[in-house]
């Protein structure tokens, strides 16, 4: 009798530590799904975030950066690449009606060489811009639309003073202006990043917006009278954002020329008196120049 209790009570202990161990598993589950759905749903710091697109960090130059395209190509479909110290140039959040969004652009100059060395670039390089769009999750961010890696800028420096501009009734952009010279040329264009919400990505779009032309570096500003100068180009463009209406998604660009461009045998003479550009945004492809823009 006393071997039936002993067995009977051990039996009841067996299944009472079986459905305490059982227990247990079952917190460690709970606890691990909450930590899990906690980490999910956090969110990341603009820092984290920025950390996973640009993962190098320069001993040398003690920096974050990331090893990019630099502009320069060896031939047609092979480009060199640089190393790019980066930083935020601009952080604006703005209302939408999905939300606040955090609006992000980063440049970058070149800064080292693939051995982690200096390196200042040369003039031909350009530098580097990155643009994210982040959406609240938690107490951070995630990403909503990203394009870390852009060529802007000359002699391997990066753009900056980028400026927010609204291109559609719930999405803005950041614009800058950029701009080179080489021998008897000056140009600038307008570069404008904004998301688009076909691909997911930002799109940088080009837009002319100045150019000084002639056959001699050395004609006078004008040079429509000095008959030594066989060609000549003056052209200058002024850009707004037309609200009125929008196009596929987005409000269409105003761009205002003025200026001319001839040659001396006539072949070419054209002028441009306050002549207004209508710029549409293509889904995927950004904003697209018409065939008889002239920058």
């Amino acid at each position: 009798m006393f071997v039936n209790i002993f067995m009977r009570n051990l039996r009841v202990k067996n299944k009472y530590i079986a459905i305490k161990n059982n227990t247990w598993v079952k917190c460690l589950v709970f606890i691990s799904l909450i930590f899990s759905v906690t980490n999910v749903y956090a969110g990341q710091t603009v820092d984290e975030i920025l950390n996973k697109y640009y993962p190098i960090y320069n001993e040398t130059k003690q920096c974050r950066g990331i090893m990019a395209n630099n502009g320069s190509r060896v031939d047609e479909d092979v480009y060199l690449k640089s190393g790019y110290c980066i930083k935020i140039d601009r952080q604006l959040e703005v209302k939408t009606k999905q939300g606040k969004r955090l609006y992000v652009v980063v440049i970058g100059d070149v800064s080292f060489n693939k051995e982690g060395g200096n390196d200042s670039g040369s003039h031909a390089d350009t530098g580097l811009v990155g643009m994210f769009v982040l959406k609240p999750q938690g107490s951070g961010w995630k990403v909503e639309y990203a394009n870390p890696v852009m060529n802007a800028g000359a002699s391997g420096g990066g753009l900056k003073d980028w400026k927010l501009i609204q291109v559609a009734p719930d999405k803005w952009g950041f614009i800058n202006i950029h701009s080179d010279s080489h021998y008897n040329q000056s140009f600038s264009e307008y570069l404008l990043l904004a998301p688009d919400h076909k691909s997911g990505k930002i799109i940088k779009s080009h837009i002319g917006g100045e150019s000084t032309f002639s056959n001699t570096p050395t004609a006078p500003s004008g040079c429509s009278k000095d008959r030594k100068v066989e060609y000549c180009t003056l052209l200058k463009a002024k850009l707004n954002i037309d609200k009125s209406k929008v196009i596929e998604g987005y409000y269409p660009l105003e761009i205002t020329v003025n200026g001319h461009e001839y040659n001396y045998d006539a072949s070419k003479k054209n002028t441009y008196n306050s002549q207004v550009y209508k710029i549409k945004y293509e889904p995927k492809k950004g904003y697209q120049k018409p065939k008889d823009y002239p920058l």
